[in-house]
């Protein structure tokens, strides 16, 4: 029954009545289907979110509300016209995550759902993009809308392409996606393997003669902009260093830039604060989210410079053939929303750039959390003591806390502090990320203790204990402010 209505609603839509004609039908359909496969009734506020959605609106929904369930209401609205409903997630794992709940939801409906994710075979890929709706991260819908336009420019022919086109985009999480993320170019690019044993050479030979520059005599510091500058003295220390048979056949102007590269690499970022090694390659750290960005490269010889004082595989770099920027890329569907958990404070960015109104959606229940006063220590020491006597108080009472660190290494202090006042916790950061999902599962059981970088958490529910839940919840620290008051939110609202 739900199929044959599901499917004449599609026969209204693709016969061209706009979205505010089929909503209610469409909405309604989605809450019963869910009902009758999962078992779970959408609340009023989750309908309000999808109908705010549904004029092209960001929507504010705080953490633990059903986004997930929300955003069903509308992948299910577009996919009706038939041209490729895009739900586009924050990494992989959510991607397939949120497919796999919602995928009988849809099934019921009569529509297809497919995932696009790292390392998907083309022929697949193209299978998932041609389903009614298609999970998968931002970074995968870019690369394949940049490869698709390469194989359109070198062919003419549509054969070739993956996607069908860009018609409607739902973004979670769309502060970090549209706001942080926006400026991040995406690189399709070209290897030249002659060009790139040269460089490797070069590398390994600035990294090694990089110890011989000192500051304020062969060199120049801007920490700002992270900036460096060769002085003369320093421009007649590179001539004068021994040779290789790489840096030979390079210039001068080119050993100066790898030296200065090595420098910077050297001077400016650090192992588990900038960045992470992870199965022998260099990931960066986004200092915004505190995630690995595991397809993102500094450029400028940066990333090949960080790897060779690492003594890792430098990486090839990769010349040009196609580039796109993500506010690029959603800035050309016909149709885009989004929803996130903290979106009111970018409210100006989101209009500026995007056209984009924020709305902010009240909660299912009343709000219950209490948000004490900032705290301040004149040590680290001070602050670690502060914070071992709270924690201790919350177990007392049979509560769970979390803890937040902005980085790895402020992560990996405050657990040896732990260690030293006898406090058993578990440790999350960009080190254990494959047990993310593991220890969020069990930060709410009673006397939990979860010391995690802002990474930890995002988009998997902390699970409380019904003695938790009595005994006053989740009780969040944050040890430290961040530049974007939006990832202290992130924090704040687990509690």
């Amino acid at each position: 029954e739900l199929k044959s209505l599901g499917l004449d609603l599609r026969y209204e839509a693709m016969s061209g009545r706009p979205l505010r004609h089929l909503l209610v039908d469409a909405f309604a359909l989605v809450v019963e289907s869910c009902r009758r496969q999962l078992g779970i009734v959408h609340h009023d506020v989750q309908l309000l979110c999808g109908l705010a959605m549904s004029r092209g609106r960001v929507a504010e929904m705080k953490t633990g509300e059903g986004k997930t369930l929300t955003a069903g209401l509308l992948a299910y609205l577009g996919a009706l016209y038939g041209r490729g409903m895009h739900v586009v997630t924050f990494n992989d794992y959510l991607a397939v995550r949120d497919r796999d709940l919602l995928a009988p939801i849809f099934s019921a409906l009569g529509i297809t759902s497919g995932v696009v994710f790292d390392g998907l075979p083309p022929a697949e890929r193209r299978q998932a993009y041609g389903c009614d709706i298609t999970y998968g991260a931002a970074k995968e819908f870019g690369f394949d809308f940049l490869r698709d336009r390469m194989t359109l420019r070198d062919t003419g022919m549509t054969q070739g392409c993956v996607m069908r086109g860009t018609f409607f985009a739902l973004v979670d999480e769309a502060d970090s996606i549209l706001i942080d993320e926006a400026r991040t170019p995406l690189i399709v690019g070209l290897q030249d393997s002659d060009e790139q044993k040269l460089i490797n050479d070069c590398c390994s030979w600035a990294v090694e003669h990089a110890k011989s520059f000192v500051e304020g005599v062969h060199f120049e510091r801007h920490p700002k902009n992270r900036t460096l500058q060769l002085t003369p003295a320093g421009s007649q220390l590179v001539r004068s260093l021994p040779d290789t048979a790489g840096t030979r056949k390079s210039s001068h102007r080119d050993l100066a830039s790898y030296i200065t590269n090595a420098l910077i690499a050297r001077r400016d970022y650090h192992l588990d604060k900038q960045y992470a090694i992870q199965e022998g390659k260099i990931v960066i750290i986004d200092e915004l989210t505190g995630r690995p960005a595991v397809h993102r490269q500094w450029q400028r010889g940066i990333h090949q410079a960080i790897e060779a004082k690492e003594g890792l595989v430098v990486s090839p770099v990769n010349r040009q053939a196609a580039t796109l920027t993500i506010q690029t890329l959603f800035r050309k569907y016909e149709h885009l929303c989004g929803m996130t958990g903290t979106a009111y404070s970018s409210r100006a960015e989101f209009r500026k750039v995007y056209g984009k109104r924020v709305v902010r959606i009240p909660t299912h229940r009343p709000l219950q959390r209490q948000q004490y006063p900032t705290r301040v220590f004149g040590s680290s020491e001070k602050k670690y003591i502060a914070i071992a006597e709270e924690v201790r108080q919350c177990i007392d009472q049979g509560r769970s806390v979390l803890i937040g660190t902005r980085t790895v290494n402020a992560s990996e202090r405050l657990s040896e502090a732990l260690n030293q006042h006898r406090v058993d916790h578990s440790l999350l950061n960009a080190r254990y990320l494959d047990k993310e999902a593991e220890i969020v599962e069990q930060a709410g059981q009673p006397g939990r203790v979860t010391v995690a970088t802002n990474m930890a958490g995002r988009g998997t529910d902390i699970k409380l204990h019904s003695s938790v839940r009595e005994a006053g919840g989740l009780h969040v620290i944050l040890t430290e402010l961040h530049e974007s008051p939006r990832i202290d939110w992130q924090l704040i609202g687990r509690g």
